[in-house]
């Protein structure tokens, strides 16, 4: 039995996301998680725009969240007009017949090829939409968790703050690993790293 492979890009005429799950994984950050941490966001907003005395620095981590909401409706946006551009050979035969598409492959391939490079395009900046807004509201929780000079459970609160800001490190370290791995340009770092993990 012949041993599984990936197919190469002569193996099939038309155009596909790469990962193939690259879409609809997309679809449900940007779809569902965004609408839930843009609400975060404006909630906590008000929550600091209207007792601003219970936060050390008020204006800032206003500052913080309307920034990372409008990051996160941006990434919504960009998302939805880009999933215009995203269609594959069987939606192409569904609306327009098989025999259309076969009597017209050529031209729609192309018109499919330069649609996806359009969809790149707009995903690619619904994402670092999408990260930068999820960095932010991170950043402007744990400004929010850190306490004002008359709080009576400092410890606890600049314990929270210091969770939810390595948390937040953490995920920016995360996404922007993914996001080389996906761009197919991992950096000299991360081939260093492959190669002191591939010698232990």
């Amino acid at each position: 039995m012949a041993e599984y492979r990936d197919p190469e890009p002569g193996d099939y005429p038309w155009n596909a996301p790469a990962p193939l799950g690259y879409a609809q994984a997309d679809t449900a950050a940007l779809f569902i998680a965004a609408p839930l941490l843009t609400a975060a966001a404006l909630s906590l907003a008000g929550v600091v725009g209207g007792a601003d005395d219970e936060f050390r620095w008020p204006g800032p981590i206003l500052l913080l969240l309307v920034v990372a909401a409008l990051a996160l409706v941006a990434s919504i946006q960009l998302n939805y007009h880009g999933r215009l551009y995203l269609y594959s050979h069987d939606d192409l035969v569904n609306w327009y017949s098989e025999k259309f598409v076969g009597l017209n492959k050529a031209h729609l391939h192309e018109k499919q090829s330069g649609h996806q490079d359009k969809w790149k395009t707009y995903n690619a900046a619904a994402v670092r939409c999408f990260n930068a807004g999820t960095i932010l509201l991170g950043i402007g929780v744990a400004a929010a968790l850190v306490p004002p000079d008359c709080s009576k459970q400092a410890g606890w609160r600049w314990a929270a703050a210091a969770v939810v800001l390595v948390a937040t490190v953490v995920d920016a370290i995360w996404v922007s690993y993914l996001q080389l791995k996906v761009a197919h340009r991992p950096s000299r770092i991360l081939h260093a790293i492959r190669r002191i993990a591939g010698r232990n």
